[in-house]
C-alpha cells in the first residue's frame, strides 16, 4: 500500500524528513506546504527556503504560506485535497501555529517530529535548552500532533545519550539522523495499528523552550570574567556557547582601547580548574581570530 503525505515546514531538518520519505516507495508525497520566499543578505535576494526548492525540484504541489495560515491559504490547501487526498499531514519545523480544520485533513493523522525526550522541553528551541541544562540524555520524539503545543500522544520515542562536546548543530543532525533511519516503518505500524499513540502528561517537567532571540545569548563581561579568572558560572557559559552557536552565538561587550565593541565568542572550554577558557572570537568589525590576539585590545 502507498501512503499520500502531505508535508509542512521550511528547513535542512524537513528537507532532510522529505528526501527520505521521497525515497521510500511506501510513500507519495502529494503536497509540500510552506512559506513565501523571503528576501535574504545584504542585497536582500528573493531566495526559496530548501522545502520550497525540493518541491520545485520534484514538481510537487506546493501551497505558500505567507505570514499565516489564513483563508486563502486554506481554500488552496483543500482544493488540493480534493485532487489528491493525503492520509498523513507531517509537520516538520514548520514555525506556524497549525489551525484545527487542518489538523483533521488528513485521512488517517496528522503527525509532527519533535527533537526532544517529550514532555521534556515542549517549544521551538528543545535542542539548545537540552544542552543549556547540562541534560545527558534525550530523544528525538514521532507524534499525533495536536492543537496544544507538543502534547500530542506520542508514538514512537527514540532515546540517544548528549555528547558533552555537542553544539546545537550536532543535537538536532544525531536526532533527525536517527529518526530518519526509522521514520517509513513508524509511520507504517502506526497506519497498521501495529503503534499505539500514548498519551503523554499533561504538565511538563521544564520551562518552554522558547524562540530564542539575540538578547536570550548576551552575558555581561563581568560573568564571563569572573568565569574566566575564578571559575564562577564557567560550566553555565560552556553550556551557553554550545548551546547557541551557530545562532544566536554567545556574546557580550568588552571595554576597549576605542571603547565598548561586542565581542562573540565562536568556541570555549574549561581547564583543568574548571575556569572558562576562551578560544575562537570575534572583536566588532574584526574577523573571528584566537582569544589570545584579541585579549592586549581589552581593558582590565
Amino acid at each position: 500500500m502507498t501512503y499520500h503525505l502531505a508535508l509542512a515546514g521550511s528547513t535542512k531538518k524537513t528537507l532532510q524528513v522529505a528526501q527520505t520519505l521521497l525515497l521510500d516507495t511506501r510513500f507519495e508525497i502529494t503536497l509540500i506546504i510552506t512559506p513565501q520566499s523571503k528576501p535574504v543578505g545584504r542585497q536582500q535576494v528573493l531566495t526559496e527556503n530548501p522545502v520550497h526548492q525540493f518541491a520545485q525540484k520534484n514538481n510537487l504541489a506546493t501551497v505558500l504560506v505567507d505570514g499565516k495560515i489564513n483563508q486563502a491559504t486554506r481554500e488552496k490547501i483543500e482544493q488540493n485535497f480534493i485532487r489528491q487526498p493525503f492520509d498523513f499531514l507531517l509537520v516538520v519545523d514548520f514555525g506556524y501555529l497549525i489551525p484545527q480544520w487542518l489538523l483533521n485533513l488528513p485521512k488517517i493523522s496528522p503527525l509532527n517530529i519533535h527533537p526532544s525526550r517529550l514532555p521534556r522541553w515542549r517549544g521551538s528551541s528543545p535542542g539548545q535548552f537540552a544542552l543549556l541544562n547540562g541534560d545527558s540524555k534525550s530523544a528525538v520524539t514521532l507524534m499525533v500532533m495536536s492543537k496544544t503545543m507538543d502534547e500530542g500522544p506520542v508514538i514512537a520515542q527514540l532515546l540517544f545519550a548528549i555528547k558533552p562536546t555537542w553544539t546545537q548543530t550536532e543535537y538536532y543532525q544525531h536526532a533527525f539522523n536517527l529518526i530518519c533511519q526509522q521514520l517509513g516503518d513508524l509511520i507504517e505500524q502506526f497506519a497498521k495499528g501495529e503503534l499505539k499513540a500514548k498519551p503523554q502528561p499533561t504538565s511538563s517537567p521544564t520551562p518552554v523552550a522558547k524562540r530564542l532571540i539575540k538578547q536570550d545569548s548576551f552575558y555581561d563581561w563581568s560573568v564571563i570574567k569572573q568565569a574566566i579568572e575564578n571559575g564562577i558560572q564557567a560550566v553555565e557559559l560552556e553550556r551557553a556557547c554550545r548551546a547557541f552557536y551557530p545562532w544566536p552565538k554567545l556574546w557580550t561587550k568588552v571595554p576597549t582601547n576605542q571603547g565598548e565593541k561586542r565581542l562573540i565568542i565562536h568556541s570555549c572550554r574549561l581547564n583543568r580548574d574548571d575556569r572558562l577558557v576562551l578560544d575562537k572570537v570575534q572583536l566588532e568589525g574584526k574577523n573571528k581570530v584566537s582569544w589570545s590576539e584579541i585579549k592586549p585590545n581589552i581593558k582590565a
